[in-house]
């Protein structure tokens, strides 16, 4: 019986053990808050009892940051880019990082040798509930393309965000 409960026990263990990945990216404070924002987001929720990915895509233009945010469930899809930064573990999620390098968002602790090529072997739709953030490059909330999943929902939680992180400069105000 001790042993038939030993290795339950083991089993056990190891099952509920957060899944660490190699990190060589840091999140920034404001990325960190966004991530437990998306996270604690009720919409979210069937996401986060399967303890998806998060992934994160940055990309920059001439005026804009722009990053989407959303939960990746790996064993139904591989979610896969060519410009894969980097990857690291917050609030006991996987975060995967794509698209261009920000210091705004997160720091590159060291880069990786190449990432692997995509496969892209699915041919059913992948629709997940994304979240779009757009900063000028000012630091000031772009509100007309910033977006939790439907245009209608609310986005004044991260505007409270954006003024904590981001200084804007007086004649924007």
């Amino acid at each position: 019986m001790k042993k038939i409960f030993g290795i339950v026990l083991l089993c056990g263990f190891f099952a509920c053990q957060s899944t660490e990945v190699d990190s060589n990216i840091e999140l920034t404070e404001f990325t960190k808050e966004l991530v437990s924002m998306y996270v604690n987001a009720e919409q979210n929720i069937d996401a986060i009892n399967r303890n998806d990915e998060i992934i994160i895509v940055s990309i920059t233009d001439d005026t804009c940051y722009r990053l989407a945010l959303f939960a990746n469930n790996p064993q139904d899809y591989d979610y896969c880019r060519e410009d894969y930064i980097g990857q690291t573990t917050y609030l006991g999620y996987a975060v995967r990082v794509f698209g261009y390098e920000n210091p705004s968002f997160f720091r590159l602790i060291r880069k990786i040798r190449k990432p692997e090529l995509c496969s892209y072997n699915y041919d059913w739709e992948y629709d997940p509930d994304v979240w779009y953030i757009c900063l000028y490059k000012d630091g000031s909330l772009c509100t007309q393309e910033t977006e939790k999943v439907a245009p209608d929902e609310g986005i004044s939680d991260i505007q409270s965000l954006v003024e904590k992180y981001f200084s804007v400069l007086e004649s924007n105000k």
